[in-house]
């Protein structure tokens, strides 16, 4: 048997998708999107090229590496890498690009890396999903941490919502938000 996969991508789908969303939001609300994996499949340059194109403010990777060829393919957009590894402060300065911090061991690892250098980064916490994100003991640390290094700015501080499509987890999902 031979077998032939065939992926099609429509950007017109994209393309209403992101109108739809942003009817839905202030104005000044910015969009962050995923292009990790190869923009699942769709090619990660050639999707961020076509989403510059749409007015995406903000992409996300999963490593240091897929932001760095986006940089070199030409892309000036913000990047937050979402998987941050201690071996790539030194590329993700260089690359202006901003982890996501989801831990006090990675903040304070970038801390050692980066010293005085400015950088932004992203805070997730963890608010019923059970992966990675701050949890409630870790605050006052955090906060501590993040006082004692005014070079670090916090440009968002986000969660991830187990069960929002699903209208049965609504009451979970407003759990999760006033956490």
């Amino acid at each position: 048997k031979k077998h032939v996969t065939k992926l099609v991508i429509n950007f017109a789908a994209i393309r209403n998708n992101l109108h739809y969303f942003r009817s839905k939001l202030h104005p000044t609300t910015k969009i962050l999107v995923m292009v990790k994996a190869q923009s699942y499949g769709g090619g990660l340059t050639e999707m961020a090229h076509f989403l510059v194109d749409q007015k995406v403010n903000y992409f996300g990777v999963a490593y240091a590496d897929e932001g760095v060829a986006l940089r070199k393919d030409g892309i000036q957009s913000k990047i937050m890498v979402m998987n941050p590894d201690a071996v790539d402060f030194d590329r993700m300065l260089e690359y202006q690009l901003e982890p996501e911090i989801y831990s006090l061991q990675i903040l304070r690892l970038l801390t050692k890396k980066i010293g005085e250098k400015p950088i932004d980064i992203h805070i997730k916490l963890e608010t019923g999903m059970n992966r990675l994100g701050f949890v409630e003991a870790d605050l006052q640390e955090l906060i501590s941490l993040l006082q004692q290094h005014q070079n670090i700015h916090v440009k968002t501080i986000f969660s991830h919502l187990a069960a929002s499509e699903d209208a049965n987890f609504d009451n979970y999902t407003k759990e999760q938000i006033t956490c």
